[in-house]
């Protein structure tokens, strides 16, 4: 069963549904190239079947998910070119939000990167793989956010979306100082106020996942 699930609200319960996919999505709960099965995120939800297929039709979409196998719908398995179009679409658009975000920078944003940036270290020395993804999602959604450009992080969230779940099905243990060393230069360069720096930074985390990725998958 789900981790970290709670029980669905009855207003507005067909979005909440979908937001809850969503976060499991981001959080790796479902793995590439399986079904999703509606009764076991019903359950899960404590809602009817029907919600659960109406926010999957609505993923359906917009491509995070689709047909698995038969009429099952779940995560695509992505193939090298797929991978290699997201990551060059993420470099464009999220390293164009940082730039932005930078622009709008205040105390408060500052301060809410310096805050995520301590909890991303805390759970890498304590090897809390959970806490580290679910807080290393939150870091780059505020940056995001700072953009000031709803669609801007809308798009953002899509691509979230579908590369999310491929990410997480590895051991990335090992990354995740790595991806820290560029988040500090990220924080840094805010408090700069130097865009391009700060672009870079994410342009080196996005594209050293991204490598880690295709290794895993693509070289025996």
């Amino acid at each position: 069963m789900f981790k970290n699930t709670k029980p669905i609200q009855r207003d507005k319960l067909h979005d909440q549904v979908y937001d809850r996919l969503c976060m499991l999505l981001r959080e790796g709960e479902f793995t590439p190239g399986e079904a999703v099965r509606v009764a076991r995120v019903a359950e899960a939800f404590n809602v009817s079947a029907m919600p659960v297929r109406e926010a999957l039709t609505r993923l359906v979409a917009i491509g995070v998910v689709a047909n698995v196998s038969g009429r099952s719908v779940g995560v695509p398995v992505l193939g090298y070119e797929e991978l290699t179009d997201l990551r060059d679409v993420r470099l464009e658009i999220e390293t164009l939000a940082v730039r932005w975000a930078v622009r709008n920078r205040d105390e408060a944003f500052v301060a809410d990167l310096v805050d995520l940036l301590d909890r991303l270290e805390k759970t890498e020395r304590s090897g809390d793989v959970s806490g580290y993804i679910k807080t290393n999602y939150e870091f780059h959604l505020r940056l995001y956010q700072q953009s000031h450009s709803p669609v801007l992080s809308d798009i953002i969230d899509t691509l979230w979306l579908r590369v999310s779940p491929h990410l997480y099905q590895l051991d990335r243990e090992s990354q995740y100082k790595v991806s820290n060393s560029h988040h500090r230069k990220i924080v840094q360069s805010v408090r700069d106020g130097d865009e391009k720096a700060a672009s870079e930074a994410l342009f080196e985390d996005i594209t050293d996942a991204y490598d880690v990725l295709v290794r895993a998958l693509f070289t025996s």
